[in-house]
This record gives structure tokens, sequence and C-alpha cells, in this order.
């Protein structure tokens, strides 16, 4: 899909992502995560949390106008990556961190990382695509329900100097 748009998001913003972000978690997670967790993510609100947190460090992706896609990060890193389902595959994710390759050039950045959960098969194969690679792993142990592996992803943003 070429005809994608992505900058810089606003206050304005805030209450689609919320929803892009519910809408994901639920396609993505709800499968693999903990009954236990999915539930205490909706009822502590956790959306809603991690957009307000974040919404000065955070890209949008539009589709003729609509915003169907978001990313957020801190220092070298992606904290939140979430699509809309209905968008999922279709290169809104792909748009999202080329935006970040570019603010991390920018920047100075030589690398961008990510945790990615071991079950997630999606979310790994999208990782891969975009030359992505698992630099470490570790069980996280603060998921409500039970522990899940989590892998920390890195992909080079700029060539090293050497």
């Amino acid at each position: 899909m070429s005809n994608h748009h992505t900058r810089e998001a606003n206050e304005y913003d805030t209450f689609v992502m919320e929803q892009i972000m519910r809408d994901a978690f639920e396609a993505s997670y709800a499968h693999f995560m903990p009954e236990q967790y999915v539930r205490e993510w909706y009822d502590e609100n956790e959306a809603e949390r991690a957009v307000r947190i974040g919404i000065k460090r955070a890209g949008v992706a539009e589709v003729m106008g609509r915003t169907v896609g978001f990313v957020m990060t801190q220092d070298s890193s992606i904290t939140q990556l979430w699509v809309e389902p209905a968008y999922q595959g279709k290169g809104v994710g792909r748009a999202l961190i080329e935006w970040v390759e570019a603010q991390y050039r920018k920047k100075g950045y030589p690398t961008i990382t990510m945790y990615v959960y071991e079950a997630d098969a999606n979310s790994l194969g999208f990782c891969k695509q975009l030359r992505f690679r698992r630099a470490s792993q570790f069980p996280s142990n603060n998921v409500a329900g039970g522990s899940v592996v989590v892998y920390n992803m890195l992909k080079m943003v700029t060539k090293l100097k050497g």
C-alpha cells in the first residue's frame, strides 16, 4: 500500500491511537498471553496510559487522512508499534519503521531496538522482513498469569565507521 503518509503525532491523535492499540492488542496478543494479563491490561486501561506517556515521542501513519497506525520511541528503542488489524500486512508498519529510521539517522543513532514476544509469530516475521535480528532473549516475569519469553530485536540504521 503506497498511499500512506507518516508524521509526528500530536495531542489530537491521542484517542485514535488508544483505540488502535486496544484493537491491535486484542488481535495480536489475546491468543498467547495469559488470560489474567489480558484482563488486567484492559481493566487498568494500559492503552490510555501508554499513549499519554509517549505522545511526544510518537509518529503516526495515515491512509487517506485516517490514522491507522503509530509508533513510539524512547532513546534508541521502539517502545510501541501498533497498526489497525485491517491495515496489517499493507505497508503501514514498514512505513512507521522507515519513519523511525529517518529520525534516528538525524540523531546519529546507529541502531534501533525493540522487544517482541517469542509467541508473536506475526511480529517476528515482520521483524525478519525488515532485517531486524535477535540480539538477546529473556523471560518477562512481569506478565500477570505467567512468564513469557521476549526477544530483543536489533536493526542497524547507520553503518558503523571503522
